[in-house]
Formats: structure tokens, C-alpha cells, sequence
């Protein structure tokens, strides 16, 4: 599947974090933040929405991480890729949404503000 970042700084920003703090291609970086950990939380939560919408509030002069290829191939396992149907689902939001929902809390899970 295709995943087009190149309008959604805030997902790059936190793609480019967790390829720092794993030692991760952008790709894998995805595949890693997609687990059903944070498919619980993100549904314990209840707030993914908000998380994802103020992503950097901590630190608003912080200059985001981009990706030097916003545009990814990614490919996911049977799992992984119920995990993002049911979040899309369960959270009414589209596909790419839903992955940033996987990113953000994993935010969390590296000990990031969100």
C-alpha cells in the first residue's frame, strides 16, 4: 500500500522519531508503531483525535522532522493490517488517519508528550 505523507508533516515528524530512537527505515518505522499494544490504548484512550491534532503543542518552536520520501510503500501482515481496519472503523476515520493514531500513541510509548 501507498501512504502519501507529503501533506501530513505532523506523521513525518513522528516517523522520523521513531526511525531515530529504533535505528529504523521510514517503512519499518510505520510497521513498528502498528501493533495491537496501541490498538488497545488507542481504543482505552478515547482521544486519539485530539493527540494527533495537537502533536507538538509542547514544543511549538521545535522544527519537525521531515522525510526525505514522504511517500511510502508500506506493507503490512494479516494482523496489522485488521488493527488499522478496526481503528479506522471503530474511529470513523480513513486509512492514513488511522495509522497516525498507531504513531501518536507510540509517541506516548517512547515517553514523548502528546
Amino acid at each position: 500500500m501507498k501512504l502519501d505523507l507529503r501533506n501530513n508533516a505532523a506523521a513525518q515528524d513522528m516517523i522520523r522519531i521513531i526511525m531515530r530512537e529504533k535505528n529504523l527505515s521510514a517503512e519499518d518505522a510505520v510497521a513498528f508503531a502498528v501493533n495491537r499494544d496501541m490498538y488497545q490504548k488507542i481504543l482505552k484512550a478515547g482521544y486519539a483525535s485530539i493527540a494527533f491534532d495537537l502533536w507538538g503543542h509542547d514544543n511549538p518552536e521545535r522544527v519537525w522532522d521531515a522525510l526525505s520520501t514522504p511517500v511510502l510503500d508500506l506493507k503490512f501482515d494479516k494482523l496489522q493490517e485488521n488493527l488499522i481496519e478496526g481503528i479506522s472503523e471503530k474511529e470513523s476515520v480513513d486509512y492514513e488517519t488511522a495509522i497516525c493514531y498507531f504513531l501518536i500513541f507510540t509517541m506516548d510509548y517512547l515517553g514523548y508528550h502528546i
